[in-house]
């Protein structure tokens, strides 16, 4: 398995509130964005990724699932409370996307807007579903999907860690195989380059830390209007 981890401020904000972790010994990997307050978008993400390094423990595959889903609702008690207790942080969440590959698996936490992508046999698959009020919008009918991304609604969480005391966690399984990529990223990435031209760049992938840059170039390009943060991995 080859990996990459990039994170970049962007060209317009003062502060970076993206992090992500990556341990390739365990195939754990980790993507948040964070949001809210004068310095708390920074420091839910931080607290998030570092609940999940901390506390995601398993042994065997079928303890993935209930383990992802104990890590993530113990970084939004985490978050809650430190939000609870400190004005300044008040109100503070971040998305969180976990993902565990493991035997032939792919197994996905995620809660905000952060994307998992899966590229295999010349198929992009978007394996995340986003929680903001424009996707619940399309999906009861009242938008069209090639109108979401210039949609005020984009960008309303209608989920996220951190900002009530309990959270819904989605969790998604895909197999995969040598050969298969995985991106994960943030929507600094996804806000400014479509679908279609990461399925292109991924087509002709070879090198995860080549690629990595490359579509973080291409988002600055076009604006870099947000923090830009990429995982991406050659399983």
């Amino acid at each position: 398995m080859r990996v990459a981890g990039i994170s970049d401020i962007g060209l317009h904000r003062k502060r970076n509130e993206d992090h992500f972790f990556i341990d390739q010994d365990k195939r754990i990997f980790v993507v948040c964005d964070g949001m809210g307050g004068h310095k708390g978008g920074d420091v839910a993400s931080l607290l998030a990724v570092e609940t999940i390094q901390e506390n995601l423990v398993f042994t065997v595959a079928e303890e993935i699932i209930p383990a992802l889903q104990s890590a993530v609702r113990m970084a939004n008690r985490i978050i809650w409370e430190k939000g609870k207790n400190d004005d300044t942080l008040n109100e503070m969440g971040t998305t969180l996307t976990a993902a565990v590959i493991y035997d032939g698996n792919i197994v996905v936490a995620h809660v905000g807007d952060s994307s998992l992508y899966l590229y295999k046999e010349n198929q992009l698959i978007k394996v995340t579903r986003n929680h903001t009020l424009a996707e619940q919008m399309f999906s009861d009918g009242l938008l069209k999907k090639e109108d979401m991304r210039s949609n005020v609604y984009n960008h309303v969480l209608t989920r996220a860690v951190g900002v009530e005391n309990q959270v819904q966690v989605d969790i998604y399984q895909e197999e995969v195989q040598a050969g298969d990529w995985v991106l994960m990223c943030t929507d600094g990435l996804t806000d400014l380059v479509e679908d279609e031209k990461i399925y292109e760049i991924l087509r002709g992938a070879d090198d995860p830390e080549i690629v990595a840059k490359e579509l973080l170039e291409l988002a600055l390009s076009k604006g870099g209007y947000d923090n830009i943060t990429i995982v991406l991995l050659c399983v």
